[in-house]
């Protein structure tokens, strides 16, 4: 919970200096998406600098390999400094879903039993867009598990529209009425 509110805290920090400064917050965090998914392949590199036995001035070696924008940068070193450096990760997800919410946009997970045709595509589009009020971003899979319709996820909110679903809430609903 405490490592949440200061992930929070940091990325509301960073999307109101790239206010401040003008800089393109989808460029920044194209950045760190990159610089995170590169320390995830690079755990060695993720442990030396959130280690705090590990002198400041060694790290900021480091960190200038790492970035060559000075903006990103400078917010590293920032969060190396301040001892928060193991947030990252968090940080960038927070940050992305609040450059998502000021752009107005979402992302919605989609499973579906069988691949969707176009046509049931562009009406699951047009009606979450409304629904959401927002520009919306689909990523779509399929889970035969499901055996039949969709799964719609948008951040923590499920439309549930499964046979699989359906099925276990019958059964659940029949196991109530014989007792």
């Amino acid at each position: 919970m405490i490592d949440k509110k200061l992930s929070l805290r940091y990325a509301k920090a960073l999307l109101g200096l790239c206010d401040d400064n003008e800089v393109n917050s989808d460029r920044v965090l194209d950045d760190l998406r990159e610089l995170d998914v590169f320390l995830m392949n690079n755990p060695e590199i993720f442990e030396y600098l959130s280690a705090h036995v590990i002198p400041y001035r060694n790290k900021e070696k480091v960190i200038s390999q790492l970035c060559d924008d000075e903006f990103l940068y400078n917010f590293i070193k920032y969060i190396v400094l301040k001892g928060r450096f193991r947030l990252f990760h968090e940080i960038v997800e927070t940050f992305e879903e609040l450059s998502d919410e000021k752009k107005g946009r979402a992302k919605a997970l989609v499973r579906s039993a069988v691949e969707l045709d176009e046509l049931a595509i562009e009406k699951l589009k047009e009606q979450l867009k409304k629904k959401l009020n927002k520009n919306v971003q689909f990523e779509f899979t399929t889970d035969s598990s499901l055996i039949a319709g969709i799964v719609v996820q948008v951040k923590d909110v499920v439309y549930d529209g499964s046979l699989r679903t359906y099925l276990s809430n019958l059964e659940h609903k029949l196991m109530r009425l014989s007792i």
